[in-house]
């Protein structure tokens, strides 16, 4: 006899909220979660993100284009940037931009915490930010999300 699994009632049938916090601040993470983003949107999923720390650092524009892979990537380095331009990947502005308008609704946000410990303005980050936001009113809209991811 075999048994379809079923979903339990806690497990939606589909994606329709993620919420994501970003903390890391490399170009593999960035990349990473910029493709989850397009992913979950191609699902019609709605999709929040809170940028944090060096994530949110990385948002600068002396540095996000800049490649500052992690080390994980060392073995691949040689050949990531043809592999990337293959992949129609130009730069991480244009990647994230692309991945923020391939979905309906999809915001990012800066932490209002990073921000007021960094002492880096809104205005000094990307523009691709819809604004800065408390990471406790983040995690209290999150709630609403079927799933909430860190990276």
């Amino acid at each position: 006899m075999s048994r379809t699994a079923q979903p339990s009632p806690a497990e939606p049938d589909h994606l329709a909220r993620l919420a994501i916090v970003v903390t890391r601040g490399t170009s593999n993470n960035l990349f990473q979660v910029a493709t989850l983003v397009r992913a979950a949107t191609a699902l019609d999923a709605h999709v929040e993100l809170l940028f944090q720390d060096d994530a949110l650092l990385k948002l600068g524009p002396d540095r996000i284009n800049e490649p500052e892979w992690s080390a994980a990537y060392a073995a691949v380095q040689s050949s990531l940037g043809e592999r990337l331009r293959a992949a129609d990947f130009t730069d991480m502005q244009s990647f994230l931009r692309d991945a923020k308008e391939h979905g309906d609704v999809v915001h990012y946000w800066a932490s209002a915490e990073t921000l007021a410990r960094t002492g880096v303005g809104l205005d000094r980050l990307t523009p691709l930010l819809d604004g800065e936001l408390a990471e406790a009113e983040f995690y209290q809209r999150s709630r609403a999300a079927n799933a909430l991811l860190a990276f």
